[in-house]
C-alpha cells in the first residue's frame, strides 16, 4: 500500500531545470519537491528524480 509523503510545490510557476539522465543533461520543469526528490516534467512526462540529479538552468 502506498505511503503518503509531504509534497510542496516548487513555486506558483514551474522552475526551469536540467536533469541528468544517462550522463546527459536534459531540459525540464521542476513542479514540486519531497524528501530528497524533485517532480520534473519533460515533454508532458512526469517523474520523481533524485535531487542530486537536478540543476537550475
Amino acid at each position: 500500500m502506498p505511503v503518503a509523503t509531504s509534497v510542496r510545490p516548487t513555486s506558483p510557476r514551474p522552475e526551469e531545470v536540467q536533469v541528468q539522465l544517462g550522463g546527459r543533461w536534459i531540459a525540464g520543469q521542476a513542479l514540486a519537491h519531497r524528501s530528497g526528490e524533485v517532480l520534473v516534467s519533460h515533454h508532458g512526462h512526469l517523474v520523481w528524480v533524485d535531487q542530486q540529479s537536478v540543476r537550475k538552468s
